[in-house]
C-alpha cells in the first residue's frame, strides 16, 4: 500500500518532537484517556494550608498536586503545553461552582444581578514574556466560558508591584515574606472592584501566600469578600 506524503510529514514531525501525555507520559497521545478523566473525575473541595496564614481567603481546590497533575501543570505553565488549557479551565470552573455554592456574599451577588470579579492570580513580566501569555489569565478565561452567569465577569485586576524571589523552595515563612506587599491592583481595574465579590484563581496553592497576598490587595481597593480557586493544591505543607 503506498504511503500517504503527510504521513511522511508526520512521521518526521515525530521524530522531531514526540508527542507524549503531558500527565503520565504515554508515547503516542498529547493528552490520554486516563489524564482526562483524572481531570473529568475531580471534585472540588474547601482546602487550608498547614499551617494556615492569617487573612487566608477561603479556599477550594480539586485535585491534589502530585503525580500526574503535577506533570501536567508543570507543562503548562513552563512547558508550552497551552493546548493543556481548555483541560484545566474545566477543572476551574467545576471548582467555581463549588465556591458559589460555599460563599453566600458570592452567590446572593448573582442572584440578584450583581457582578462577580474572577480575578487570576498575577503574573512577573518576565513569566509572561517568556510564555507569550498571562497564563492564569487564559486559564480564568477558560474556566468562564460557557458559564451561564452573565454577571460572572473576568477581571485581570492586579498586578506585582516590585521584583519575587521565585517561590520554589521556600518555605511558608519565606513565601510570605517573598510576596509581602508585592501585589497591587491595577488603577484602571480600581473602580471596578470596588463592593464587588471576588474569586481569585490560580492553577496551585502550596502555602498560601500568593492568595493571602492578592486578597490583601483587593480587600485593600476597597473590594466585597473574597475567596480563591484553583486546579490543585499541595496536600500539606509545614
Amino acid at each position: 500500500m503506498p504511503i500517504h506524503p503527510w504521513q511522511d510529514v508526520l512521521a518526521l514531525v515525530e521524530l522531531a518532537a514526540p508527542t507524549a501525555c503531558a500527565g503520565c507520559g504515554e508515547a503516542g497521545t498529547r493528552w490520554c484517556a486516563a489524564c482526562s478523566d483524572l481531570l473529568v473525575d475531580a471534585r472540588a473541595h474547601a482546602w487550608s494550608p498547614t499551617p494556615c496564614p492569617p487573612r487566608m481567603p477561603a479556599t477550594w481546590s480539586a485535585l491534589p498536586y502530585a503525580d500526574a497533575v503535577r506533570h501536567a501543570v508543570v507543562a503548562w505553565k513552563d512547558g508550552g503545553r497551552t493546548d493543556l488549557t481548555p483541560h484545566l479551565g474545566r477543572v476551574v470552573r467545576s471548582v467555581l461552582a463549588a465556591v458559589l455554592a460555599g460563599s453566600p456574599p458570592h452567590l446572593a451577588a448573582l442572584v440578584g444581578g450583581r457582578p462577580v470579579a474572577l480575578v487570576p492570580a498575577p503574573s512577573a513580566r518576565a513569566g509572561t514574556r517568556a510564555r507569550g501569555e498571562h497564563r492564569v489569565g487564559a486559564l480564568t478565561r477558560a474556566a468562564a466560558h460557557g458559564i451561564p452567569a452573565r454577571r460572572l465577569v473576568v477581571l485581570d485586576a492586579l498586578r506585582l508591584t516590585r521584583r519575587v524571589a521565585d517561590q520554589s523552595g521556600l518555605g511558608a515563612g519565606g513565601r510570605m515574606a517573598n510576596l509581602s506587599g508585592a501585589v497591587s491592583v491595577r488603577r484602571a481595574a480600581r473602580s471596578r472592584v470596588v463592593g464587588v465579590p471576588c474569586v481569585l484563581v490560580d492553577d496551585v496553592v502550596t502555602t498560601g501566600a500568593t492568595l493571602v497576598e492578592c486578597a490583601r490587595a483587593l480587600r485593600e481597593a476597597g473590594s466585597g469578600p473574597v475567596v480563591a480557586a484553583t486546579v490543585a493544591a499541595t496536600r500539606r505543607w509545614t
